[in-house]
């Protein structure tokens, strides 16, 4: 009798096991979200990169370029927090080449490829914010009205 329980119990247990692991179709939801913050990660980087390339070659707009640059640093670090908290393993693909990206044109930043570069990182955090909800929604909101502001205001 408690041999017959024992393989009972067994076996109720391993169809749980199968049962369990077999609803799970795909990464979960806070994956997903940290996927969606990623290449808000990659832009901040290359817009504060350039920020800084450029300092030196556009002196009237140095003290500009030093807080466009130190913001999207903190953007950057903000992001990479949070994607952090959501998923390791998402966050471990940051600092990978997109799957996607194209090879870098060639030549020096200037100021209106930089200013290109904040509109469309800032038309990209607002279409992530739109999408999410919660905290990530309003970090990548704000995101996308700082780097607004950043071109509308500090490059004008």
């Amino acid at each position: 009798m408690l041999r017959g329980g024992l393989v009972a119990g067994v076996a109720v247990a391993g169809l749980g096991a199968v049962g369990v692991s077999g609803c799970s179709t795909g990464p979960s939801e806070e994956a997903r979200t940290a996927e969606r913050l990623v290449p808000l990660v990659r832009s901040a980087l290359g817009d504060e990169k350039s920020a800084r390339s450029l300092a030196g070659a556009e002196p009237r707009y140095a003290a500009a370029l030093a807080v466009v640059a130190d913001q999207r640093a903190e953007h950057a670090r903000a992001l990479r927090e949070e994607i952090i908290r959501l998923d390791q393993g998402v966050a471990a693909t940051i600092d990978e080449p997109a799957p996607s990206a194209a090879p870098a044109p060639g030549g020096p930043p200037t100021l209106v490829g930089l200013r290109a570069g904040l509109e469309q990182s800032s038309g990209e955090a607002r279409d992530v914010a739109i999408s999410l909800s919660g905290y990530p929604a309003g970090l990548a909101g704000s995101v996308a009205a700082a780097v607004t502001s950043m071109r509308e205001v500090q490059l004008a």
